[in-house]
């Protein structure tokens, strides 16, 4: 199974970097505070590969504030944060649960790199919900965002009346705005939806 969050790490020089990652998960845990281990699949180039080669710990933050995933994607916003209580990377301030973890192993030999780790604090901090289906909708489309040198257009625009129906039906105010800076940062790459959805 593999669990949308957001990761924050740190650069050697104390960078702190926030990026939505698709976390998998070992086993059939049903709880999140039942997992111990973690695996993360990481292209070179990014810095998330680049932090946890050099300082090899993160915290893996569980929000459904899909705001959060659209500002960390596609614009590298750096999210208020707080102290971890074992890592050096800070976690995300309105992160609903957070696990800290230390890198156990780091295959690069092939692309994307396997990064394993270990659970070290699991810490509850206002419960986690999981996502509406406008939020789902949402972190479909900021991850077709960051894929499109890979994806035709025509993909964009087959999903896109589906993903904006799902908004417009189900979401809430930060849904909204996130789907509008969905909107602009497609428009900006040229694809050709329209800009009248929400």
């Amino acid at each position: 199974m593999i669990i949308e969050t957001i990761l924050s790490s740190s650069s050697e020089d104390g960078r702190v970097n926030f990026a939505p990652i698709g976390v998998h998960l070992l086993g059939d845990c049903l709880q999140l505070s039942e997992v111990k281990e973690v695996v993360l699949m990481l292209y070179p180039g990014s810095n998330t590969f680049s932090n946890l080669k050099d300082i090899p710990e993160g915290v893996i933050n569980f929000t459904d504030d899909v705001l959060s995933f659209v500002d960390t994607a596609l614009f590298s916003h750096l999210l208020p944060a707080v102290p971890s209580h074992f890592v050096r990377p800070p976690r995300m301030a309105a992160a609903k649960t957070v696990w800290e973890f230390s890198v156990t192993s780091f295959d690069d030999s092939a692309s994307p790199a396997r990064v394993e780790g270990k659970v070290l604090l699991f810490k509850e901090l206002g419960g986690y919900s999981g996502f509406c289906r406008a939020q789902g909708a949402i972190l479909e489309a900021a991850i077709t965002a960051t894929r499109l040198q890979w994806i035709p257009e025509s993909k964009v625009l087959e999903s896109w009346p589906l993903w904006q129906e799902i908004v417009a039906k189900t979401g809430g105010v930060r849904e909204l705005k996130a789907f509008r800076k969905l909107t602009d940062y497609f428009v900006g790459r040229g694809i050709s939806i329209p800009t009248d959805s929400l």
